[in-house]
């Protein structure tokens, strides 16, 4: 697969397959989307091009579709208590974003694009039309809820290096799940977002990747990441430490 290069001349995060993509059911019963088997894209929803740093949409705006991830990376931000930016999530190609319209009628977060992207837009108002196919569409999205529901890792737990390589397993599983790529992984979100989103600062993430790339788990050069043994150090991270034996005459 061709990949594309961004103004800066940096590759982009290649396309996703539609067959791929957590709205391919849906796209397909609604007659939305349909790039693949030869045919053309109907006249409803549309392809939102979002140049890098642009926002998608914001927290508390009304909730009028669901977009999923064609080709680039969203971020997605919530503000805290203390009025600071917090990384919620990072979302890869084939991945969906405002579910929680479904609930609040509003989206929950600020989204932006990370490097220039295309989503995919589904209106609302179009999953709620009777048509002949709608107790399979009514299926399709509670699968798609039920898919969104399930428990994920939470990157934000462990020590700095299991953060930094759960972080890294994370997203290359997410990418091979959606047939791209997982070996070489472009970060186009900064070190600063990773901290956020791993909840640690800036100079642990940076200090963590230098340490496994000394120790050729991953090569690391500017944003690409390549993984060469990274497996191996995340299962050593995940196992638990064994605890120390009490000898004779050892204090309890």
């Amino acid at each position: 697969m061709n990949t594309s290069r961004s103004a800066a001349g940096r590759t982009r995060t290649p396309p996703v397959a539609c067959r791929a993509c957590d709205l391919n059911e849906i796209c397909r019963l609604t007659g939305l989307i349909a790039f693949e088997g030869g045919r053309s894209r109907q006249s409803t929803g549309a392809l939102r091009t979002v140049r890098s740093g642009a926002t998608l949409f914001r927290a508390g705006a009304p909730a009028h579709a669901l977009y999923a991830v064609r080709q680039g990376m969203i971020k997605t931000t919530r503000m805290t208590a203390d009025g600071d930016e917090r990384v919620v999530a990072f979302h890869a190609p084939g991945e969906v974003l405002g579910l929680e319209a479904f609930s609040m009628g509003t989206y929950a977060c600020d989204a932006s694009a990370l490097e220039p992207s295309i989503c995919c837009e589904v209106p609302l108002p179009l999953l709620g039309e009777v048509n002949s196919h709608v107790r399979e569409l009514s299926m399709a999205v509670v699968r798609l809820l039920s898919q969104a529901a399930a428990p994920r890792t939470d990157l934000a737990r462990g020590s700095a290096r299991q953060r930094v390589t759960n972080f890294l397993v994370d997203l290359a599983e997410r990418l091979t799940k959606r047939g791209l790529d997982a070996q070489q992984l472009m970060l186009s979100m900064s070190r600063q977002e990773i901290a956020s989103l791993l909840d640690t600062r800036i100079e642990t993430v940076s200090r963590t990747l230098q340490q496994l790339n000394r120790e050729k788990a991953i090569h690391v050069r500017g944003t690409r990441v390549k993984l060469l043994n990274l497996g191996t150090v995340a299962d050593e991270a995940a196992a638990p430490v064994e605890p120390a034996s009490t000898g004779p005459g050892t204090g309890q």
